[in-house]
């Protein structure tokens, strides 16, 4: 099964929109974020136990980032929260990102996350299969125009993953503005699937590369 489509009745704004209701830059300060826990958790934890573990890291980035995040922010972060409406039947599991923001006052809307580990700079396979499959086919993000995939880099150069990154995706790979410092690139697309017909199709995806070694 490939799962329902989100009905148009009482659709919820787009959670881009929600966020820059709340901040002109919202996105950039929920990212800002994520970027704070990836460097409290490189500096609490400087040998991770298991670098390879994506659940273990994808937890403790997440205690992280909750740290950082400041208390008068009005979205909680959670570590794989489920898309109740992308959910495969009614008995069925909801599709889950590893990590979601979302605002207090709408659970429906999400920013979600999707992390990958990267043995080497060359090891995307994983990684493009959940962009397509999750993110461009509307199982995640159905009522949100933007979303990030996280790379754990294990071996080799951030660079590198952004140069195959683009040859993969055949579109730009450019550098985010707010974030000239970071391994931080963005790349736009359109989602065309059939599950996205209520969905925002324009969607900005976010590449986030943390060096893990």
């Amino acid at each position: 099964m490939t799962g329902p489509t989100p009905q148009p009745g009482n659709m919820p704004q787009d959670f881009v929109a929600f966020a820059a209701a709340w901040r002109e830059d919202g996105i950039t300060q929920l990212l800002g974020y994520v970027w704070a826990g990836y460097d409290s958790l490189r500096a609490e934890n400087p040998v991770l136990p298991d670098p390879s573990d994506e659940v273990n890291i994808n937890f403790l980035l997440v205690v992280h980032i909750d740290r950082k995040k400041p208390k008068n922010c009005p979205f909680d972060v959670q570590h794989t929260p489920p898309e109740l409406s992308t959910r495969l039947g009614p008995s069925g599991p909801p599709p889950s990102p590893d990590i979601g923001f979302f605002p207090r006052t709408d659970l429906r809307l999400m920013f979600p996350l999707e992390a990958k580990v990267l043995k080497t700079d060359g090891h995307l396979s994983e990684y493009l299969k959940a962009l397509r499959t999750r993110f461009l086919q509307c199982r995640y993000a159905p009522y949100s125009s933007e979303g990030a995939m996280i790379g754990y880099l294990l071996t080799g150069a951030p660079e590198v993953v952004f140069k195959k990154l683009r040859g993969r995706l055949r579109t730009p790979v450019e550098q985010h503005p707010d974030f000239p410092a970071r391994s931080h690139r963005i790349s736009n697309h359109r989602r065309s699937h059939r599950r996205c017909r209520h969905c925002p199709p324009e969607f900005r995806c976010h590449h986030l590369v943390m060096v893990m070694r």
